[in-house]
């Protein structure tokens, strides 16, 4: 009966909407033996069934705090001038711990009394937030989604200036060519480009008889753009990283700090002094800034604006927070997108590879137990922005079987702790099978299903030589069907660390393309 009970309660608890929203909450105990005080805290995620309540009390041992212990909470929905007076019982307790996967200090309420107006007035609340994130964080799509949303036009000046930007100097003639746009369409789209200074005329072409052909190039100070990776989840070593970039994508500046644990209330501040640092260190007109682009790891989700650890399922951190604070900061617009993909895109936008550049279909393993997808030129997101999540989430029902590391091998996780310190680990080259098995394995199944061209193996990863390399290559081989294994090419990355603040920059390039 207790496990029909439990399942029944977990069942109810995937089905109630929760939002991750910060909201002020009261609450005292209800047992008075307990504290007579009342206590200020906040919540974290809040749902009709119940509510995350952040408060350092949990590491006092004076107050002793145990599951079913029941509080009196008073709950305010911002926004809606309504406080709500609840009764509950601590469901779970999270305190912080040294360990990577940190928690927050707090304790999850289930409410025990709660009337129907008032899960109402929570669920109101709930939809009216989430569509509200959703219509906010909807400014970012036209980056990372133009299929269907660009209009001809935008879909021509992108067509147009990255085959500018692919050949550095091109003619017009070459221009129609390349994109199958018509000269005289090509020549007025030129026009326009050069009365806004975004591409100037550079020498002549040789000719072939008749008038000789003027080259352009993008003009790489018509702007500039802020590059910010926020560093890989899961790891003591990670390090923030903000570049400025001109519009050619040439790395101008760059800062590089080392993260605060996880993404605390630390980021933010750090992160807007090492954007600072940087727009200084050119220096900057702040008119010529086009804007800021943010690369950040974990799962992601457009509707709720969160991003969770996909290996301790967190909620780490609310990017539309992060969105909102640094174009309140610096007054620029703000674009958010995931790590892989912004890496994905930096290889096929700035990197050196003549496979990658030609591709159309690509796969970009990250060192962060995530991939990217590109299909058909286009960054591949899915419904929530959340795709590309590689390792085995733990199972729903709180149940796991320890093994959290996708490259775990023997109980280690061989690859993270070979590229994080300088361990010596017993006979290196089993490991280093065993981690390439693992890998290739899951690479197949991906190979399997898009039929990718082209895998990139993160700098990370590939930097761990030729046998880790070459073990991946004989697996993939091994697990595929051959047709799929003969049309892929497996490649190390050729950009490193500053893939990914250089692709969100240069998405942010991209959009001001489309745009112009």
């Amino acid at each position: 009966m207790r496990i029909k009970k439990e399942a029944q309660e977990e069942m109810e608890k995937r089905q109630s909407p929760r939002l991750e929203k910060t909201l002020p909450v009261r609450f005292d105990f209800a047992d008075s033996s307990a504290s007579s005080r009342v206590f200020e805290a906040l919540s974290r995620n809040i749902g009709e069934g119940g509510v995350f309540v952040e408060t350092d009390i949990v590491q006092e041992d004076s107050f002793a705090l145990d599951k079913a212990m029941v509080l009196n909470l008073e709950i305010e929905l911002l926004g809606q001038a309504r406080r709500l007076r609840l009764r509950g019982e601590i469901a779970w307790i999270s305190k912080k711990s040294r360990a990577p996967q940190k928690k927050r200090n707090g304790f999850g309420v289930r409410f025990m009394q709660i009337d129907a107006e008032q899960k109402k007035a929570i669920t109101l609340f709930i939809s009216k937030e989430r569509l509200t994130q959703a219509e906010f964080i909807e400014k970012e799509i036209p980056v990372i989604s133009r299929e269907q949303k660009l209009t001809d036009r935008q879909r021509r000046n992108l067509e147009i200036l990255n085959a500018i930007r692919k050949n550095r100097l091109i003619s017009r003639a070459e221009i129609s060519k390349e994109t199958g746009i018509n000269i005289v369409t090509v020549s007025n789209y030129i026009d326009t480009y050069l009365k806004k200074g975004l591409v100037f005329e550079r020498g002549l072409d040789i000719s072939t008889g008749g008038r000789r052909p003027e080259l352009v190039e993008i003009n790489p100070q018509y702007g500039y753009v802020i590059g910010v990776d926020l560093g890989l989840l899961n790891t003591e070593l990670a390090s923030m990283q903000v570049i400025v970039t001109d519009f050619t994508s040439r790395v101008l500046a760059k800062a590089k700090e080392k993260r605060p644990d996880e993404y605390s209330e630390e980021l933010l501040p750090m992160l807007r002094e090492m954007i600072a640092k940087v727009i200084e260190s050119v220096p900057l007109q702040k008119e010529k800034i086009r804007g800021i682009g943010v690369g950040i790891s974990g799962i992601m989700d457009k509707f709720g604006g969160t991003v969770r650890n996909p290996l301790t399922l967190q909620t780490f951190a609310n990017y539309v927070t992060i969105k909102k604070e640094l174009e309140y900061e610096f007054d620029l617009p703000v674009f958010i997108e995931n790590s892989a993909s912004c890496a994905l895109f930096a290889e096929k936008w700035a990197g050196v590879s003549l496979e990658v550049k030609q591709a159309e279909n690509i796969i970009y393993v990250l060192s962060d137990n995530q991939c990217a997808i590109m299909i058909k030129g286009e960054l591949y997101t899915g419904t929530s922005k959340s795709t590309g999540q590689l390792n085995f989430a733990v199972p729903k029902n709180g149940s796991s079987n320890g093994d959290y590391c996708w490259m775990n091998a023997d109980s280690e996780c061989i690859v993270h702790s070979r590229v994080q310190s300088n361990d010596v680990i017993h006979d290196p080259q089993e490991s280093l099978y065993k981690a390439g098995m693992k890998m290739g394995a899951k690479i197949a199944y991906l190979v399997n299903i898009f039929n990718p061209q082209v895998v990139i193996i993160d700098s990370n990863f590939s930097q761990l030589g030729d046998i880790f390399l070459d073990t991946i290559r004989r697996t993939v081989n091994r697990w595929s069907f051959r047709e799929n294994a003969n049309s892929v090419r497996i490649v190390p990355a050729t950009l490193r660390e500053e893939a990914s603040p250089i692709g969100v920059a240069s998405l942010v390039i991209e959009s001001a393309f489309a745009n112009i």
